[in-house]
């Protein structure tokens, strides 16, 4: 069974060509921005990591849903993956009311 993924290739701040990957990609309500939500990272412990993943994993932590503007997107592919690749959540749903 695959599972599908949004693959969104874009320049981020730095003017740096970074890749996200999301099981939700909308068109936003603000103009000139796509929505972003439910980022993931798959875990590829096969491949060597590059630096900027760990960069991106802490710039994407407990974030819900990111609006990127439509002239930073570079390409945005829909992508099926075959095999059993663990996906990495950055954002949980579960809110932790003891801590409150």
């Amino acid at each position: 069974m695959s599972k599908k993924l949004f693959k969104v290739i874009f320049i981020d701040e730095d003017k740096k060509i970074q890749t996200i990957h999301s099981s939700k990609l909308n068109p936003s309500s603000f103009l000139g921005l796509v929505e972003i939500s439910d980022i993931v990272f798959l875990d590829q412990s096969e491949l060597i990591i590059a630096p900027d993943d760990g960069n991106l994993k802490s710039k994407f932590k407990n974030v819900e849903r990111s609006y990127i503007p439509l002239n930073s997107i570079i390409r945005i592919d829909e992508v099926a993956i075959e095999k059993e690749t663990p996906v990495i959540r950055l954002y949980s749903d579960d809110i932790d009311e003891t801590s409150s």
